[in-house]
């Protein structure tokens, strides 16, 4: 008898703790009201149609679309067409869910990202470049930006912009002076930087992209609207040693490059050594120093990593360079790799919730449903790290989706749980969410 009830208790002990949330809507509501308090001038009945759809986009499970929320929620079709299309500062919102990340080494982090579309009438569809497919591939590209935090290894959404062809007329802005087409692709994300400039600032003044983003015109850019960039060169940039050697007291002006940087054969004297460690404990070597760029036209921290390919027996040298020289090397690859948790982010909202799924034509409809998709990733987030819960997205989702179905269900029963229900009442609940319910 007193071996069973040990083993009882052995049991009960390894038997994880679950913590029972009571009003799990109600921490859903407190967690996006919290962070509209740092939105200003948002009308009440705004802020009743925001918290709504978010809800819904964090518990609707398949697609959602303007006809599916309007079957979940409680609003009709019409209200989340025409509220889909209002402006609304999105940076300013997502910022509420970065104050966590305060002492931490953060950035903010660029990437383009192909989003499947049919048809020919919806305004920006083209042919883009899907890295998933590894071709262009004919939909829309919206251009996602995060903050990252390179400490806990996550992504923040801030904001979302399609990449739609206008032609900007006028004199350009200062940071586009040096650009021969003032609306091109590199200008156009020019301006969704400068668009959001003072809001960016306050946060991070450091952006990491991808080699794409490597171009003179494009760091110019950044430098005018005052940030730096961490990137990478392609394998055959052309980079040239700083002259610190005598003067020669001839006329003219003084040499400031020495021989071009072979990345085959480093000079040892110029570059410094650094061994790091990841997560897993596998280590590697960084080649650090302060050369010339001859693309970019000024002087750049760069950093030199061997890379072992799966699919070569021979190492690769990979180049990644930092605008602000200041920074360590270990810094600058350690943000460069963290870049990749934006692509988690968009993964997360494709998968959970419904990135791709708005069917709208209008582009302000269509950048509401992308910001609106990506935040709920960071409202579901928030929501499991401020009620303790070791939950994913989807865990998230479908607590959610429960607690939902739960409370309608007691909605309709009303003070007296055990009253029978009217033909009508167990008809709504039998078609919750049902398409073409009649």
């Amino acid at each position: 008898m007193v071996k069973s009830l040990e083993i009882s208790n052995l049991v009960a002990a390894k038997k994880p703790k679950i913590l029972i949330m009571k009003q799990p809507l109600d921490q859903l509501t407190k967690t996006i009201c919290d962070a509209l308090n740092g939105v200003a001038k948002v009308r009440k009945n705004f802020e009743t149609f925001f918290i709504e759809a978010m809800i819904l986009f964090i518990s609707v499970k398949g697609r959602i679309n303007f006809m599916q929320m309007s079957r979940y929620g409680d609003s009709c079709e019409s209200r989340f067409r025409q509220n889909f299309q209002k402006d609304f500062d999105w940076v300013g919102y997502n910022a509420e869910f970065t104050k966590h990340t305060d002492g931490h080494r953060i950035a903010i982090a660029l990437d383009p990202s192909y989003i499947d579309k049919s048809g020919k009438c919806t305004p920006g569809v083209g042919l883009y470049w899907s890295g998933c497919a590894n071709a262009s591939k004919w939909g829309m590209e919206i251009t996602a930006v995060a903050l990252v935090d390179i400490d806990t290894k996550e992504a923040i959404h801030l904001k979302a912009v399609q990449t739609v062809d206008t032609v900007k007329r006028g004199r350009p802005p200062k940071y586009l002076a040096d650009m021969k087409e003032p609306n091109s692709l590199t200008a156009h994300y020019l301006r969704i930087i400068a668009g959001e400039k003072d809001s960016l600032l306050k946060i991070c003044n450091l952006i990491v992209a991808d080699a794409f983003f490597s171009k003179e015109t494009f760091v110019k850019g950044l430098d005018v609207l005052g940030f730096n960039l961490i990137s990478r060169f392609r394998s055959d940039a052309r980079l040239r040693y700083l002259y610190d050697g005598p003067k020669t007291g001839k006329k003219g002006r003084p040499k400031k490059f020495g021989d071009y940087v072979n990345v085959k054969e480093l000079d040892r004297n110029v570059f410094t050594e650094d061994i790091i460690a990841d997560d897993e404990g596998k280590e590697a070597v960084l080649y650090s120093a302060i050369v010339w760029s001859v693309s970019l036209k000024r002087n750049v921290k760069v950093v030199i990593v061997d890379c072992l390919e799966s699919n070569k027996k021979t190492q690769t040298r990979k180049i990644f360079f930092s605008t602000d020289t200041t920074m360590s090397a270990q810094d600058i690859m350690e943000t460069y790799k963290t870049r990749f948790q934006i692509e988690f982010l968009l993964r997360d909202a494709k998968q959970f919730t419904g990135l791709t799924n708005c069917q709208s034509r209008k582009k302000e409809s269509l950048e509401f449903h992308f910001n609106m998709s990506l935040t709920a990733i960071n409202v579901a987030r928030a929501f499991a790290r401020d009620n303790n819960l070791d939950l994913s997205v989807s865990g998230v989702k479908t607590l959610i989706h429960n607690a939902v179905l739960i409370q309608r269900f007691l909605r309709k029963c009303g003070s007296r749980p055990n009253k029978l229900l009217n033909t009508n009442d167990f008809k709504d609940l039998l078609y919750y969410g049902v398409a073409n319910a009649a």
